[in-house]
């Protein structure tokens, strides 16, 4: 199986698979892709373990499409969904996106693990290069940090409490009040991503006109101006479950 399968790990939470020309989809009861396969016998659900490399196995908790216009060109298999924290939050410890391993072994972000509340809790794939471990030690040394976890083989989870300068704002994100938080922090945020304030997340930041417009046509309705232009972070969500990520025996290589 594992010469039929074209795994490429894009980041901490996914594994790519291409060649899926001869692939066909299951669907969930919202339309979601819960299987992929193939005629050949060649098989990947949800809950499953993929193995894209000896140590690396992951667990699938979604499989998203990757198109090319109409044409599906690749199916992404996510261990989890980016939260709105590692968006909005991560900034808040006032490490760059580079710095933050962003790209290569970054996981997620969380208000919530274990038995700390109201925190902000960093999960990152594991790795023995000494890059990485100088890494854990650099994050150790944070005046804010609390405590490192190992929950798994694979995974390390670093809890930090919320720097106090950042409180006012952090308090007025996990009650979704976007528009509110302090303009030194909207600005670093957008900052730490690279994005222009002009894109979606500096719209919601600034309640943009424009995309107020576009949430009015397409929910059909007038907002007033208290209604903030994106949800409020889910507390499920943004809570950190060990259990998502437990790797089954089967693996899928």
């Amino acid at each position: 199986m594992s010469k039929k399968l074209n795994f490429k790990i894009i980041n901490g939470r996914t594994v790519r698979v291409n060649n899926v020309r001869d692939f066909h989809e299951e669907l969930g009861d919202k339309d979601e892709v819960v299987r992929i396969y193939t005629d050949s016998g060649l098989n990947i659900k949800l809950g499953d373990t993929v193995h894209p490399t000896k140590s690396y196995p992951q667990k699938v908790n979604y499989i998203h499409r990757g198109k090319i216009d109409s044409r599906i060109v690749c199916y992404d298999l996510l261990s989890t969904k980016m939260t709105v924290s590692s968006t909005f939050v991560t900034p808040f410890l006032g490490a760059s996106k580079s710095f933050m391993l962003w790209d290569n072994l970054f996981v997620n972000t969380y208000i919530s693990a274990y038995e700390y509340d109201n925190c902000i809790a960093l999960l990152y794939r594991f790795s023995g290069d000494p890059m990485f471990l100088k890494f854990e030690a650099a994050l150790c040394s944070f005046r804010t940090f609390v405590k490192k976890y190992d929950p798994d083989p694979y995974h390390v989870l670093f809890i930090f409490n919320v720097p106090d300068v950042a409180q006012k704002s952090y308090d007025k994100l996990i009650n979704g009040k976007y528009s509110e938080i302090d303009d030194i922090w909207k600005l670093k945020i957008l900052d730490f991503h690279d994005y222009d304030r002009y894109g979606q997340t500096g719209q919601i930041l600034y309640k943009d006109v424009e995309l107020r417009y576009k949430i009015e046509q397409k929910l059909d309705v007038a907002l007033d101006d208290t209604y903030e232009l994106h949800s409020a972070p889910s507390k499920e969500e943004e809570t950190y479950f060990p259990e998502s990520f437990k790797i089954s025996k089967a693996l899928v290589r």
